[in-house]
């Protein structure tokens, strides 16, 4: 799951028209659940035989599962750019998140709010998941993105 969400990031696009590049931050008093949506090269399910170069919109969030207290559900959910008026379908990703952490990379530091048309440098990405015993496994990774400005 962090690598195909890796990939994603690297091929992200500069936002065109009705698009944005968005990191929010989780809600006070909220799990941990970051958000992020973004412009992307990579091919998805969603794509299906559209010509190659076609840009396409992805979302990450993790939608709370019942009975489960600050356990979630990672989803995702892909649109041919534009972005259409409707949401387009959640795919469920990953199971047992507890934390879903992202932040950006700028010329100044680390930012956990992303909002505009142009890329961050990078992001970084931790996702933590129920271990089944009770505690967290935790992976992070970073990427840094091609397309972004210097």
């Amino acid at each position: 799951m962090l690598v195909r969400l890796a990939a994603e990031l690297e091929a992200a696009r500069r936002p065109g028209p009705g698009e944005r590049f968005v990191l929010e931050p989780p809600a006070d008093g909220a799990p941990p659940w970051s958000s992020l949506s973004f412009p992307t090269a990579a091919r998805g399910p969603a794509a299906g035989s559209t010509p190659a170069g076609d840009t396409s919109v992805v979302s990450y969030r993790v939608d709370a599962v019942a009975g489960r207290p600050g356990v979630g559900t990672l989803v995702r959910r892909e649109a041919l750019a534009p972005v259409p008026a409707s949401e387009p379908p959640a795919v469920p990703m990953l199971a047992g998140v507890r934390a879903l952490r992202m932040r950006c990379l700028d010329g100044g530091g680390w930012h956990s709010v992303w909002q505009g048309d142009e890329l961050p440098r990078a992001v970084e990405i931790a996702i933590g998941q129920d271990d089944g015993h009770g505690g967290t496994e935790e992976l992070t990774t970073a990427v840094a993105l091609q397309a972004a400005s210097p």
